[in-house]
């Protein structure tokens, strides 16, 4: 069907404009380019639109799950599109689902940041909690992040017109949460007195490479060669195997001394089960980063610690205890961060086996590696 368009000139505005409405929503495009040329601006803007279908007029619930499933199609079923799940269920589709995302304002975006509230969860009788006030700064940038990536994708497809990532902000009160780490005398009276609980020997070999807990949990006996590890897989929080948090999580590392003595008792342990898994299950099945949480969680029982302490926290234990000992390049070898991350511009492609020696030998006199020397 013909529409006739025909944009207007405003001298009080300086500028072409033309007024349309289709399927109740109304929709001004203009130009600010005097004369024909600006005429013809106007109509073009004008006429794309109402040949593009009106993508703009869905809602932001018809189209985020259109966006989940192309970041699927493009990169795979990742740990990242829980994320992009779980914002949109937890922050970003009650506050904005109703609405045209063609419509959706700055501030109505910016919102979402700014009123977000922790997440109720459920107690064991069935009630509600908040385990937290006021959500952290983080957290806030998570879901930042994830809005992002939504409009770096809705406006070229003409979802929306206008992206407004760069003028969206974490709110300045919110709390910076810190990271929680074993202290020396802590690590001193785990390795003295070991709980020879089932998965105590991926915490510690987590606590002595710096490996991410799904990445220690992924280990397959076919990874281990000639004292090189290659990390290759993570086993996510929700049981599934994936290729690891970034494509630079993938990387090799030598174990040496202590930590290889640990490894090598387990795969021999794991073997026994018959097992493909080496921190496998107590019988012989994936294991799951559930079961190592409450592992860890009889052992800070029995020795007094903090509890709040998760087993991320001896990957930020490793950290913080060698980065003083190692080089950034050797730290970038062995720590497998993307190039994004606050710690360092973790990790190149670095498979040099001079370096994976080096890194390993450098290891061996940080005081972590010396505590568990002197308890062996």
């Amino acid at each position: 069907m013909y529409v006739s368009i025909k944009p207007i000139w405003s001298d009080k505005e300086k500028r072409w404009r033309v007024d349309l409405m289709r399927n109740g929503v109304r929709k001004t495009f203009s130009s600010s380019v005097p004369r024909s040329e600006g005429k013809r601006i106007v109509r073009e803007k004008a006429l794309a639109w109402l040949e593009s279908g009106g993508k703009d007029s869905m809602t932001l619930a018809e189209v985020y799950p259109l966006f989940i499933q192309e970041y699927i199609n493009k990169r795979g079923n990742n740990s990242q599109v829980e994320r992009i799940r779980s914002a949109g269920k937890n922050h970003i589709l009650p506050k904005l689902g109703d609405l045209k995302v063609g419509r959706i304002t700055l501030d109505q975006w910016q919102s979402v940041l700014s009123k977000a509230e922790p997440v109720p969860r459920l107690r064991q009788d069935g009630s509600n909690y908040n385990p937290t006030r006021q959500l952290s700064k983080k957290y806030l940038k998570n879901i930042k992040e994830v809005i992002s990536l939504f409009m770096r994708w809705a406006v070229p497809r003409e979802y929306m017109s206008i992206n407004y990532s760069d003028e969206l902000y974490i709110p300045f009160d919110a709390p910076t949460k810190g990271r929680e780490i074993l202290q020396m005398e802590d690590i001193r009276r785990w390795f003295a007195e070991p709980t020879a609980l089932w998965y105590e020997r991926a915490l510690m070999f987590e606590l002595l490479t710096g490996l991410r807990p799904g990445e220690v949990l992924g280990i397959q006996h076919g990874d281990y060669k000639n004292g090189v590890l290659t990390i290759q897989r993570s086993v996510d929080k929700t049981g599934k195997i994936t290729p690891g948090k970034n494509e630079n999580a993938r990387r090799r590392i030598e174990l040496v001394g202590e930590v290889r003595e640990i490894f090598e008792e387990q795969v021999e342990v794991s073997k026994g089960l018959g097992s493909l898994w080496v921190f496998c299950s107590p019988f012989g099945m994936m294991p799951s980063q559930q079961a190592l949480g409450k592992c860890l969680d009889r052992i800070k029982e029995k020795l007094d610690l903090s509890p709040t302490l998760t087993p991320y926290c001896l990957r930020h234990t490793f950290y913080t205890q060698v980065e003083s000992y190692l080089p950034q390049r050797l730290m970038k070898t062995i720590f497998g961060h993307s190039d994004s991350t606050d710690s360092h511009a973790l990790y190149g492609n670095h498979e040099l086996d001079g370096e994976l020696h080096e890194a390993s030998e450098k290891l061996k006199v940080t005081p972590l590696y010396s505590i568990k020397r002197a308890t062996v």
